[in-house]
């Protein structure tokens, strides 16, 4: 959908998802460790694990609100804007309009509630537990599926997120079907 030019222009769009579902990646195995690491660790290794966690959620709130931003080159609405002014085609233009009006709808609850709140004012009135997270799978992963699809839709194509580990090791894909980032905390019987 977007120009060769408006990619370029927009290449930090492209970067903020490829974070986005790196991070997500790594959260979802950190989170699937954590029955190993309390039956095997210190409890301060365990609270580590939670500050890193948290952190790690945050990370992913605030990179999914950066594409909701007003007027940054990592914005799907700035995009948007770019791409209406680049082409004529009104059934695109209408398309994307209500894709991201859907996408701020679904990610308004997790932007006030969330990010305004925990991250960016510290304004809620009792301290979160530092084991108390969103539910991923209910609440996060679909809005990192949207993002990408938005994304993907922008590029024209899916944006891959890929890294190779080694010649022996094969590589990581960071943008598996959503079933592989289903949350187990069992899942580990070990670090990897």
């Amino acid at each position: 959908m977007l120009s060769e030019k408006l990619k370029v222009d927009f290449a930090s769009m492209r970067v903020e998802i490829l974070d986005l579902n790196v991070l997500a990646y790594f959260y979802v195995r950190k989170l699937n460790r954590l029955a190993h690491i309390i039956k095997t660790t210190t409890r301060e290794y365990l609270l580590e694990e939670f500050t890193a966690l948290r952190y790690m959620e945050n990370g992913i709130i605030l990179h999914l609100t950066n594409l909701d931003d007003d007027s940054s080159n990592f914005s799907f609405r700035t995009a948007s804007a770019a791409f209406k002014r680049s082409t004529r085609d009104q059934k695109a233009q209408t398309q994307i309009h209500e894709t991201l009006k859907t996408f701020r709808k679904n990610l308004n609850d997790v932007k006030v509630a969330h990010r305004n709140k925990r991250i960016a004012h510290l304004n809620y009135e009792k301290d979160l537990r530092f084991d108390e997270f969103l539910d991923f799978e209910k609440v996060l992963l679909p809005l990192i599926n949207e993002a990408n699809t938005i994304a993907d839709e922008f590029w024209g194509e899916k944006i891959n997120a890929k890294f190779r580990l080694g010649s022996l090791e094969g590589h990581i894909d960071f943008r598996r079907t959503p079933d592989d980032l289903k949350v187990d905390v069992n899942k580990f019987d070990g670090f990897f």
